[in-house]
């Protein structure tokens, strides 16, 4: 399933971005075919190009974001 843009959490665009850019071949298919009437979300190559230059910029962040999400702090109750 494709993820879904949440506008309060920017890794999920990274997520979405990485899967979109992953099957463009599909993407691209779907919005050539006229009688769905998607043409106007056509992707030209210089878009495609951006979408995955963005994606590989938001890849650090959400690895960087992980790594701070995953660490566990020690607490003593005094």
């Amino acid at each position: 399933m494709m993820p879904r843009d949440v506008a309060t959490r920017w890794n999920y665009t990274y997520e979405m971005l990485s899967f979109a850019y992953t099957y463009r071949v599909a993407y691209n298919n779907l919005t050539d075919n006229r009688d769905m009437k998607m043409r106007k979300y056509t992707l030209e190559d210089s878009e495609w190009q951006l979408v995955d230059q963005l994606a590989s910029v938001l890849k650090v962040w959400s690895h960087i974001s992980s790594i701070i999400c995953s660490i566990t702090y020690l607490s003593t109750d005094l």
